[in-house]
């Protein structure tokens, strides 16, 4: 966590080089072959509301064997020996900070161990890091990826923001 402000610098000035600003729902690309990999995102919030920080994992979405690697690989619920189910989250732990641009302040700096998976569709899997409530304005939202991903790393991922339910 050290090297985090030095990376939020970084990103601060790639965001404003390019102008970037993301509505909710957008996503920012975040690798799972290379540790330490950062995904960054500015947000424009127009509503009060919950939102969600998720980290999604695609996968082929008719490829049943492909979702039960990923799922495996993500940690997802499955049975041990003895018939009760376990779940270990992903093998990598993540680092979440939340920006209030506006009021320039931290809303969010944790570490989330071994996130697990919350909720799925057709295609991804997906883990929540944080659940947060939000006022109209502009945030910085950025994720840091901890740790081998290892079975995992030929899959596509993401970090999302979306409206909490």
């Amino acid at each position: 966590m050290r090297d985090f402000p030095l990376a939020l610098c970084a990103l601060n000035l790639a965001l404003a080089a390019h102008g970037s600003e993301a509505n909710a729902a957008d996503v920012a690309p975040l690798s799972l072959k290379t540790a330490g990999a950062v995904a960054g995102m500015t947000l424009h919030v127009a509503d009060k509301d919950s939102y969600s920080v998720r980290l999604d994992y695609f996968y082929p979405p008719n490829d049943p064997v492909a979702r039960q690697q990923l799922w495996a690989g993500a940690g997802g619920v499955r049975p041990d020996a003895t018939g009760h189910t376990s779940e270990q989250g992903a093998p990598f732990n993540v680092f979440l900070r939340i920006y209030d641009i506006d009021a320039a302040v931290v809303i969010q700096d944790r570490r989330i161990d071994h996130p697990t998976l919350s909720s799925w569709g057709s295609g991804v899997l997906h883990a929540e890091l944080s659940e947060v409530r939000l006022r109209p304005g502009r945030y910085q939202i950025m994720v840091e990826r901890r740790g081998s991903a290892a079975g995992i790393s030929d899959y596509r991922a993401a970090v999302s923001v979306v409206r909490a339910y």
